[in-house]
């Protein structure tokens, strides 16, 4: 019995993954993920952060790969702070995806600027 459980205990630690890949990340990725997860707002995991990005990247028709991971993030960190805190990064994301333009050929960019401009209006008008 005790041989049983030192093979499942050593069967589940060789199924964790490797030291390339975090649940299903890899190094890259996973690095880029911790890098946006310690500059964005907000109590989002790199989990979150990527799977919203995963979502609104696909939604726009932009590949998943780090480039545009980074190059997205700082966009984002930039409006967020040209918005003076009147949102997060992760709210802009969310406006994207709920607003779903892609498919009538909107642009990332052309998106991204409307929700940044959505979401400060909507705080101008609560004020």
């Amino acid at each position: 019995m005790k041989n049983f459980i030192a093979v499942f205990v050593i069967a589940i630690m060789a199924s964790c993954g490797s030291s390339s890949q975090q649940g299903g990340m890899s190094g890259d990725t996973a690095e880029a993920m911790d890098m946006l997860e310690s500059v964005f707002e907000g109590p989002y995991s790199k989990w979150a952060i990527k799977s919203k990005l995963d979502t609104v990247l696909t939604m726009y028709k932009m590949e998943l790969k780090n480039e545009n991971y980074l190059k997205v993030g700082n966009r984002l960190v930039a409006m967020r702070k040209d918005g003076d805190g009147s949102f997060v990064e992760m709210d802009i994301i969310n406006d994207m995806i709920n607003t779903n333009s892609g498919a009538q050929g909107v642009s990332f960019d052309e998106q991204l600027d409307k929700s940044a401009k959505a979401l400060e209006r909507n705080l101008a008008n609560k004020e």
